[in-house]
């Protein structure tokens, strides 16, 4: 499998907060998108399809 970059720009104060949640699990913000982006491509639905409808 080839890797590919993905950038995005989010507030500052948005990336601390998730720092700050996501360290208290053990892993980086940077982990916890690609396990997002991981389980959307498992279960080929996006958690947020039935949000709108």
């Amino acid at each position: 499998m080839k890797d590919v970059l993905v950038q995005i720009r989010i507030d500052k104060d948005i990336k601390t907060k998730t720092d700050e949640i996501f360290s208290r699990s053990g892993i980086s913000t940077q982990n916890a998108i690609k396990v997002f982006l991981y389980l959307v491509a498992k279960n080929n639905k996006s958690p947020f399809s039935d949000l709108f409808r």
